[in-house]
């Protein structure tokens, strides 16, 4: 098996993984990098009509950083490639895609900013999307491999994809939750699901999640409540799937509880869009239970007498002309999209509030507002700049709400340890969370080959049938004979100890006892191999 992340390795943006197993090549995800620069944006795809089509594209769900160039493989449809995923990831990367290209268009009118792609491309995407796949049920998706989508708990449609071969197996995890959130409950595992291989995204790699969940609604719901009962109003920039469902039901569960009292909640930009998929009955039996039960009662999910949408016709000034409100709109990182309209507005007002619920990346406007306000300085000392080269002295109030729909670095080590593949690729994490994270699982799980990836880089995973037999050598002799063997291989590192292990008991004889052992000769050698600073192993 053959793994190349194309996008993803050491960053958080721009997922996508070319596999090749059982001869097969098969790419997973097609995502771009969450950053105002178009040339920056896009994986670091190869000449596909040069080194071969791959056979097969699975998505494991819509959020644009791992579906947002999917227009870009235009020579791909149009070759007929298929591609896999669930109904509901179809429904929202529609949506998605429609929104993205009418916001480009609409840049590259005002401000000459070029776009991704041409609505050409996306219409030719929109016209071949292809197999919609059940959950839990192997899918043929090339000759001797299936593929099965296992719920991951991140949003409507997320998963985890098994992908298996005649003799080999790799997980691909995309973004997990393991926390029920109050649309759709967290993953769950099946026992049956055991790779060879995982990929496991590690955004919170390097750190827990400061409170739960109902902690964090309620100190949301009480910090809008107060700024609207001084005067004030309140911009919620979310990510349009996912999190702007969850802010929503927050406050609308807050209000029929009498926790808070009622008032004017606006909904804009892209996530009207994506509440009518969260709502479409299709989609019950994936909502949280709660939900489902009111999607039964033919109740409406997200809103009320209090909740609206605005009208698409209705500008932000309209809404911010009236009496105090809070406004849920997208894009979460302020990135264009309604989200930036509002702030423009709100940010001058000392009684304003902006609530951030969600992951800012590098270089965007979301970012580097909370990067100046967590430093601890006045924002009132700085300009901030939003799109299309709008600037803003910031005096309203900014406040941070973990309302993460990621496994924190305690959760996706208890996956690791749930799982214990042969070989972990950490991806989807910047470099310290992926740093902590590889010392965690070493600690826990040392019988777990893992390693962190660079992006365009192919690893090969081999299964190793082992040189020992049945001889018991002594420290010397092994590592004589590990350091022949891979001289024949043309190889001179670096290895983990477990690589190692594997070529000199098997693959299928790892255990933590053997790579103690493995370990402890290594420790006695002299001659043949050198520790490197990263711990890793050289031939001398």
């Amino acid at each position: 098996m053959i793994f190349q992340p194309l996008g993803a390795a050491s960053e958080v943006g721009a997922s996508a993984t070319l596999i090749e197993i059982e001869e097969s090549r098969i790419l997973v995800d097609a995502g771009i990098r969450m950053v105002p620069e178009r040339d920056s944006q896009l994986p670091d795809f190869p000449s596909f009509d040069k080194v071969g089509m791959p056979d097969a594209v699975l998505l494991t769900h819509p959020h644009a950083d791992h579906a947002g160039a999917l227009p870009v493989l235009r020579d791909l449809w149009i070759a007929g490639v298929k591609n896999y995923w669930t109904p509901a990831t179809k429904a929202i990367t529609r949506v998605m895609l429609e929104d993205s290209v009418n916001r480009m268009e609409r840049e590259e009118q005002e401000a000459g900013k070029q776009s991704l792609y041409p609505r050409g491309d996306v219409e030719v995407f929109l016209h071949c999307m292809d197999t919609e796949v059940p959950w839990l049920e192997p899918v043929k998706i090339c000759e001797g491999v299936t593929a099965t989508w296992i719920p991951a708990g991140h949003i409507l449609g997320a998963a985890m994809i098994y992908i298996q071969g005649k003799s080999e197996s790799i997980l691909m995890t995309g973004d997990v939750s393991a926390t029920n959130q109050l649309t759709i409950p967290g993953m769950v595992v099946p026992e049956w699901v055991k790779p060879d291989v995982m990929v496991i995204e590690s955004t919170y790699g390097n750190r827990q999640h400061e409170a739960t969940r109902k902690q964090e609604a309620k100190r949301l719901a009480e910090d809008i409540a107060k700024t609207i009962e001084a005067g004030g109003k309140v911009l919620i920039p979310a990510f349009a799937v996912g999190r702007a469902q969850e802010a929503i039901l927050i406050l609308k569960r807050a209000i029929e509880h009498g926790e808070i009292p009622p008032f004017p909640v606006y909904v804009d930009g892209m996530v009207r869009d994506i509440n009518r998929i969260y709502s479409d009955p299709d989609f019950a039996d994936e909502l949280s239970p709660s939900l489902q039960r009111k999607a039964e009662r033919g109740e409406n999910l997200f809103y009320s007498d209090v909740i609206e949408e605005v009208p698409r016709s209705q500008k932000p000034e309209d809404i911010l002309a009236g009496k105090p409100c809070c406004i849920v709109a997208s894009s979460g990182m302020l990135v264009g999209g309604k989200s930036s309209e509002y702030a423009k507005h709100l940010a001058s007002d000392p009684k304003n509030l902006i609530a951030i619920t969600g992951y800012q990346a590098e270089g965007n406007p979301g970012r580097d507002l909370w990067d100046w306000v967590e430093a601890g300085r006045h924002p009132a000392d700085w300009v901030w700049h939003l799109k299309d080269q709008v600037t803003v002295h910031v005096e309203c109030k900014v406040k941070k709400y973990s309302l993460s729909a990621h496994a924190d670095s305690e959760e996706l080590l208890a996956l690791v340890e749930k799982i214990q593949p042969r070989k972990l690729f950490l991806v989807h994490g910047d470099a310290e969370a992926r740093r902590e994270l590889f010392k965690s699982v070493g600690k826990a799980c040392p019988a777990v080959d893992v390693k962190r990836p660079k992006n365009r880089r192919a690893y090969t995973v081999r299964k190793r049938i082992g040189i020992a037999g049945r001889r018991k050598l002594n420290s010397d002799r092994i590592l004589r004979e590990l350091a022949t063997v891979v001289r024949k291989m043309g190889e001179s590192g670096p290895f983990s100890i477990q690589e190692l292990a594997a070529i000199w008991f098997g693959s299928a004889a790892i255990t933590e006892v053997v790579v103690k052992f493995v370990e402890w000769c290594l420790s006695l050698d002299r001659e043949f191999f050198r520790r490197g600073s990263d711990n890793l192993f050289y031939l001398r």
